[in-house]
């Protein structure tokens, strides 16, 4: 039986607090979570594009194959998927990515349906990262 990945990832600012996050889980069962802080001049956007890129660095770390990363940011979702966006920090996610097919990029309306959501992810938003 082949596992079926899923990391769902977010972006967050409350306040003047930065965060990023991401929820790996396999077959419906949640695997792991990480939060991380980032400076707080950063815009949500931009935490965005850092949980996708500590979600690539997740994957290629614990050699996961046929991931799905879930993301509710069809901004940070579309710059890594241009080709006109030259700022390093989103090449070098598209560099990582160039070679693996089976690493796709998703977009979910604010993670509804029948991808849901782990109460982590939702709770970030909600208490932001004391680091």
């Amino acid at each position: 039986m082949t596992e079926d990945h899923h990391i769902f990832t977010e972006g967050s600012k409350i306040g003047n607090r930065v965060g990023a996050a991401f929820v790996h889980h396999a077959n419906k069962q949640e695997i792991t979570k990480s939060q991380y802080r980032l400076a707080d001049h950063n815009a949500v956007y931009m935490a965005e594009v850092f949980a996708i890129h500590k979600a690539i660095d997740y994957i290629l770390d614990h050699e996961l194959y046929d991931v799905k990363i879930v993301s509710d940011s069809r901004s940070a979702l579309k710059t890594v998927e241009s080709l006109s966006d030259n700022r390093e920090f989103i090449w070098e996610i598209k560099k990582r990515l160039k070679d693996r097919e089976d690493i796709k990029l998703m977009w979910v309306r604010a993670h509804k349906g029948k991808w849901g959501i782990s109460e982590q992810i939702c709770l970030l938003r909600k208490h932001p990262i004391e680091i």
